[in-house]
């Protein structure tokens, strides 16, 4: 009778253990999130995502779990990411940037996909209404500062009449960029002139050709630019031409100046939107956010380097870094 007794209370011990290892694993959500590449302004997206789930109560290993995959500059590896989330039955797939939720949409309708960074969200098919998006679907949207960008560039050099860009026909941020930016120039007085590139290995040479026509080389948010900053620099030195800077994390490599978006705070804004979803909310019936607040960034160094001197307007507002320049 007391071995009887004694079996039971551990049988009963061992239950109580499972049912508490269940209870734990249940309690757990599962966030997939995936971007195309690694550079700098999609980093600080998912860094301010993650850190704004922590700021609603969501933290990595407690409560949730995130899973993180990048495609690497491999547009044909964001389908089969999004179908490994569908697989793990993720409880929201986060894409940053537009190919990474493509391939989300066109993995799942069911499971909740909160976007990040996306563009241009209506035009390439993602949702019909920015106020109601339907469906499975929201996000955050980069409305891009273009003509800010535009506006600032032209203040801090008056005399351009030229500016090129480099850009990769795949790179569906940069084919926004290069219709919008054929659309504004003109307004400003300037000329633009593009030069699609497809390999790292035409980046410095392409650059070459391209100072030579132009008074300022424009980067945009091009993965393959972005990613190949050092071989555009190079150029711009040798031209003794700056580059002008579609993103901060440019200009603090080199770039002479940028009117950049907070990327941080775009992923923070993305994390209230998955928290919405966490705790129940139906996708399809919050708002796309569109964030384009942003502040000139101007690099002290480039700026003494090419001898600019910066208008008291822009001055007064404007965010300095400094950087050694080597290029």
């Amino acid at each position: 009778m007391i071995r009887y007794i004694q079996v039971l209370a551990v049988l009963i011990l061992l239950s109580a253990v499972s049912c508490r290892h269940e209870s734990n694993r249940t309690q757990f959500k599962a966030i997939g999130i995936t971007q195309i590449a690694s550079h700098p302004s999609l980093d600080q997206v998912r860094e301010g995502i993650v850190s704004g789930l922590a700021e609603s109560g969501w933290q990595d290993n407690r409560n949730i779990r995130i899973l993180f995959k990048n495609a690497n500059r491999d547009p044909a590896l964001a389908l089969p990411i999004a179908q490994s989330f569908v697989t793990d039955r993720v409880d929201v797939i986060v894409p940053i940037t537009t190919q990474s939720t493509l391939a989300a949409r066109s993995a799942t309708a069911s499971i909740p996909i909160v976007f990040a960074g996306v563009t241009d969200p209506v035009g390439v098919g993602l949702v019909s209404d920015l106020n109601h998006p339907g469906g499975n679907i929201t996000g955050t949207s980069d409305h891009w500062p273009f003509e800010k960008q535009l506006q600032l560039f032209k203040t801090l050099l008056p005399s351009m009449r030229k500016m090129g860009m480099l850009y990769s026909p795949s790179d569906t941020v940069s084919a926004v960029a290069v219709t919008e930016l054929r659309r504004l120039a003109p307004q400003y007085n300037i000329e633009l002139v593009t030069v699609p590139v497809s390999t790292t290995q035409d980046l410095y040479s392409s650059a070459r050709i391209l100072y030579k026509q132009v008074d300022a080389v424009y980067t945009g948010l091009d993965t393959l630019v972005v990613e190949n900053l050092e071989s555009v620099l190079r150029a711009a030195h040798e031209a003794h031409k700056p580059v002008l800077a579609g993103d901060v994390g440019t200009v603090e490599r080199g770039g002479l100046a940028t009117y950049g978006i907070d990327m941080h705070a775009l992923g923070r804004a993305t994390a209230v939107m998955i928290d919405k979803v966490l705790r129940g909310e139906q996708p399809g019936n919050i708002p796309v956010r569109i964030v384009s607040d942003g502040q000139a960034i101007l690099n002290r160094s480039v700026l003494q380097e090419l001898g600019i001197t910066v208008p008291q307007d822009v001055n007064r507002d404007a965010i300095y870094v400094s950087t050694a320049v080597s290029r």
